[in-house]
């Protein structure tokens, strides 16, 4: 009997997550379940040597309706980026969401996704707001950027990542994809911020519609995260795609100067003069750009 088409593939890029990958690949399948789309799972073991790819497997070897929804990819190490993109060129449905292998979602977050994206389809990038569960196990919810209070499109995603904590997460992220194979998904070999590049490259094709209702679980005190990797070199990737992003000439002014601004944050956090960002930190530097260019 042949398998229908997915409408949803879940890509979960995975490496050395043995203690989570269970809980992360089960929460995405009731999410699914429970929105009544049908869907894959499609999990890219990017060379793990824990036995994340066993447990996976052994997850689908438990129950029929586990196995008649997993796609297990095994490839060598080469990093999250080229896991995310192998997991989505292989995906047959054409919504793609994303989710980490050591966060979680809230059961209602795959049918939000869903309602964003037929009430705003064409738009080019949807999320949710995530959660924290931070390095001392304490639960933790954020105050995002600009415009992050409203339902919908935001008025510029560039904006928004330079006022509060990342509006778009990795495991919180949908889209179409046509619109990745647009925008090319994520950048190989850029080993921290690939995801928030890969964000900024649908960004620029259109709207991203936003959610504040929580929809996932960022739990900071998994193994292996990248953020806790003792003396990483200040991570330049994004304020260098910023810079990048404004040679398209196709740029609205507005769009250009928030990315302007963005990238004079980005400088400043680099050197260490700020170390967050809020609502009154565009406004901080926008003085700093002038006013055509």
């Amino acid at each position: 009997m042949t398998k229908p088409v997915p409408v949803v593939s879940v890509v979960i890029p995975l490496y050395q997550k043995t203690r989570h990958i269970a809980a992360a690949i089960g929460v995405a399948y009731r999410s699914c379940c429970l929105a009544d789309v049908v869907f894959e799972l499609v999990v890219v073991d990017d060379g793990s040597t824990d036995g994340s790819g066993d447990v996976v497997r052994d997850w689908a070897a438990g129950d029929p309706a586990h196995a008649s929804v997993l796609h297990l990819i095994r490839q060598e190490n080469q990093g999250a980026a080229a896991a995310r993109n192998a997991g989505w060129k292989a995906a047959r449905g054409e919504v793609i969401l994303f989710l980490d292998a050591d966060d979680t979602w809230e059961d209602h977050h795959v049918s939000e996704m869903l309602v964003l994206m037929a009430e705003f389809p064409q738009a080019v990038l949807y999320a949710d707001a995530w959660g924290e569960i931070s390095l001392d196990r304490i639960a933790k919810q954020h105050g995002f950027g600009i415009g992050s209070d409203r339902r919908g499109p935001l008025a510029c995603f560039f904006e928004t990542m330079s006022s509060g904590p990342m509006i778009v997460s990795s495991s919180t992220a949908g889209t179409w994809k046509r619109c990745l194979v647009e925008s090319r998904g994520f950048p190989e070999g850029v080993r921290f911020g690939e995801d928030k590049i890969g964000w900024g490259r649908l960004a620029l094709l259109g709207d991203v519609v936003w959610s504040p209702r929580i929809g996932a679980i960022w739990d900071k005190s998994a193994d292996n995260r990248s953020e806790r990797v003792a003396g990483s070199a200040p991570r330049t990737a994004w304020r260098n795609f910023l810079i990048e992003a404004l040679d398209d000439p196709e740029l609205s002014t507005a769009t250009r100067r928030n990315i302007r601004v963005a990238v004079a944050v980005e400088n400043a956090c680099l050197s260490g003069e700020i170390t967050h960002f809020s609502h009154e930190t565009p406004a901080r530097f926008a003085d700093l750009i002038p006013a055509v260019q």
